[in-house]
């Protein structure tokens, strides 16, 4: 069945660590930390499928809207833009397997890629942990609340991808507006909190996170320079993550569906008679059935998919 791009509903999220950058309000002891994009809970705007979740649109089209390099039934990624006004904690995610071994049965692991947006002068983040930390000193310092004498911070740049696999500890810092597409999942261990009062929605996972976090690092790759059509940021099993610059056109073989962020400037989608503008952080869903679609305009943006196993 061939389906047409989809816009969907955006949910914002206050955090402890969040900003005012992506939606101001008048209480500033509530900030805004994360807005989800993209997310299976996410309805559609407008058109023949409004006021319907992705959720229930994945499990009646299937391969329709997912494409055939996912097995499965659940929309598969989420898309966030974050706001770090201040330090997230120290955390780690588990894989697929540790997640279903320690949360249960039907839960996904998670392994994110982040491309950064507007980062301020002496940022940094936490990518892991320091070259030649065994795994004995790397779990006693998470039961003791020392994982910054051997966490790996990295200083960072506005355009710069980091991809975080599975297993790998980290840390956003302030001063950093950022893209991130991820497994759709929501565990996280957090590992350290600064200090911050452990209330019951920030509680510490130490044994969680010594049974999950290795030794591992991540760093952070510049963005390549191009004039015009898609380059690749970094790709995983689970997701493949492109930038977009000005025209691009595409045409949806069936194998996966495509997210597209506008960053910058302003596009104009065209897909078989359709039209749809898009300004920056509009985002929308390409289902893999789609027909083909160009993006017109001087812009810059992001677009994710699924690739094959």
């Amino acid at each position: 069945m061939i389906l047409l791009p989809l816009q969907v509903s955006v949910q914002f999220h206050a955090r402890v660590w969040g900003g005012q950058r992506l939606k101001p309000t008048t209480k500033p002891e509530i900030p805004i930390g994360e807005a989800w994009l993209i997310h299976e809970l996410n309805t559609v705007q407008s058109g023949v499928f409004a006021g319907r979740s992705l959720k229930a649109l994945a499990l009646e089209f299937g391969s329709d809207l997912l494409g055939t390099n996912y097995k499965a039934s659940r929309f598969p990624l989420l898309i966030k833009l974050l706001d770090c006004a201040d330090w997230l904690s120290i955390q780690v995610h588990p894989n697929d397997l540790q997640a279903v071994q320690l949360e249960g049965v039907g839960q996904l692991g998670k392994t994110e890629a982040w491309h950064l947006l507007e980062v301020d002068a002496g940022a940094k983040l936490i990518a892991g942990v320091k070259n030649g930390i065994s795994q004995v000193v790397l779990e006693t310092a998470i039961r003791s609340g020392n994982v910054q004498d051997v966490a790996q911070f990295e200083a960072v740049q506005s355009g710069d991808t980091v991809m975080m696999h599975a297993g790998t500890m980290h840390a956003l810092g302030p001063g950093m507006l950022l893209y991130e597409v991820q497994q759709t999942s929501d565990i996280t261990y957090r590992v350290y909190d600064w200090d911050r009062p452990a209330s019951a929605g920030r509680a510490l996972h130490l044994e969680q996170s010594v049974a999950v976090t290795t030794t591992s690092a991540a760093k952070a790759q510049h963005e390549p320079v191009f004039s015009s059509g898609a380059v690749v940021l970094t790709t995983c099993p689970y997701f493949v993550l492109e930038k977009l610059k000005n025209t691009t056109k595409a045409v949806p073989d069936g194998s996966s569906f495509h997210t597209i962020t506008l960053t910058k400037g302003s596009a104009m989608l065209e897909c078989a008679g359709m039209t749809m503008q898009l300004q920056p952080y509009d985002s929308i869903i390409i289902p893999a059935t789609s027909p083909a679609y160009s993006l017109q305009g001087n812009f810059e943006a992001l677009r994710s998919s699924v690739p094959a196993a």
